[in-house]
């Protein structure tokens, strides 16, 4: 199988489907809910609630739905 090129900054990535894994860890409750854990390490969790939609398109896409 080819590799599939993703679109991505600073520069594209080129992933071979067969050998690739996406992994996303609990995004919502630790990294960007407020009163979770960054909030609670002090960081301003607001900043990061645009990652939310870019991660569900890459789950869809490698769910293949």
């Amino acid at each position: 199988m080819a590799p599939v090129l993703l679109q991505a900054e600073p520069g594209p990535i080129a992933l071979e489907l067969g050998r690739t894994a996406l992994i996303i860890i609990d995004m919502q409750r630790d990294f960007v809910d407020p009163g979770g854990l960054g909030e609670t390490l002090g960081n301003d969790v607001a900043r990061l609630a645009p990652a939310i939609g870019p991660c569900k398109r890459m789950l869809a896409a490698a769910r293949g739905i």
